[in-house]
Parts: C-alpha cells; sequence; structure tokens
C-alpha cells in the first residue's frame, strides 16, 4: 500500500508486511521501529490473526477518531491501532490475540505521521530492523480459522454472511469490521 494521506486527520498512513520474521525480541524491535523517528506512531502485529488490509486501515481510523474526539482508552494512537485491531479492550488481551511473538513469521507493520518522509525512512529501515522481506500482501494472508477463534466468529453468523455472495474471506472480513465497529460503540 502506498502512503496515504487520511485528509480528516491531517495524518499520513503506510501498512505493509515482512514475511519470513525473525523476532527474538519483538519488545527491543517495537522500540527499534520507533526510534527511527520521534513523529511516527508505529504498531506491528502478527498478521496471523489479521482480517486484511481493510481490517488495518477500519482499526487505525477508529483509533485516530478516538483520539480527535478524546474518546481513546490509552494516550498512544499505536496502541489504540492494537486494541482496535484485537476486538478488545484490555491491552494484555490485544497482545495475546495480535502481539508478535518470537515465533511470528509474517508481520505488519502500520505507521503514521503527520508528513510523509518518516513513513518513507521508516520503510527503508523496516529489512534492517525487523529480518524479513518486505512483504504487504501478507496482510491479506490471515489464518481463517484463527481469526475465527480471536473474534469469535460463530458457524452461524458465517453461513448468514455467506448467504450474501461472498466469498469466506471477504464474509470474515466483514464480520471482523462489525465486531470492532461495536467495540468504538462501548466506551
Amino acid at each position: 500500500m502506498p502512503i496515504e494521506f487520511l485528509r480528516e486527520y491531517g495524518k499520513h498512513l503506510m501498512i505493509t508486511g515482512v514475511r519470513d520474521t525473525r523476532i527474538p525480541h519483538p519488545q527491543l524491535v517495537l522500540q527499534q521501529l520507533r526510534q527511527i523517528d520521534e513523529k511516527i506512531e508505529v504498531q506491528i502485529l502478527d498478521a496471523k490473526s489479521l482480517a486484511g488490509m481493510d481490517h488495518l486501515r477500519f482499526a487505525v481510523l477508529n483509533a485516530l477518531k478516538a483520539h480527535s474526539q478524546g474518546s481513546q482508552v490509552t494516550g498512544s494512537v499505536a496502541i489504540e491501532i492494537l486494541l482496535y485491531a484485537s476486538g478488545q479492550r484490555q491491552i494484555k488481551n490485544a497482545i495475546t490475540y495480535l502481539g508478535v511473538s518470537p515465533e511470528s513469521k509474517r508481520v505488519a507493520v502500520i505507521g503514521i505521521a503527520s508528513e510523509e518522509s518518516p513513513l518513507e525512512n521508516l520503510r527503508t529501515q523496516l529489512p534492517k530492523i525487523i529480518e524479513g522481506k518486505l512483504d504487504e500482501s501478507v496482510v491479506e494472508e490471515g489464518d481463517n480459522a484463527t481469526i475465527r477463534r480471536v473474534f469469535g466468529i460463530t458457524d452461524d453468523e458465517m453461513k448468514t454472511m455467506l448467504r450474501r455472495n461472498t466469498t469466506e474471506k471477504e464474509a470474515i472480513t466483514r464480520l471482523v469490521i462489525e465486531k470492532m465497529a461495536l467495540l468504538s460503540t462501548q466506551a
């Protein structure tokens, strides 16, 4: 995904992925990514529990909206993204479901900044910090069974959605976004 300008929030957004990662110390990697430029909010997520680019974009938009309206749960947009993307209100649970671990082989990287250049710098530095190959397609390769478990998607919900002429992947993405939307109504 090219860097996108979110006019409503005056922010630039970059979502990409890294394949074949080796991250023995996830907290250290996240810290290094955040040190690239203090103007960037950065979050990394295990891609196996992601329902695609729309899932992440919706999480980002909800996090930015919460911060602009003063209804955020945390002081950090990056943590707010983690909470929305996981459909959780508790940081510990969000990390359990979407946090990167030494076993993570595919990760999504989300960067938000007021200017585009810090995000370009982040993209350049990524392969040096996260061993692996830049490949945004990993964001679309979530494991359907894992996603359904994380978001509590039932067989009945899937049957209902599949009746609407959607693929299994589309149905899961729509249901994840519905559950994220419900989270934003709970304060």
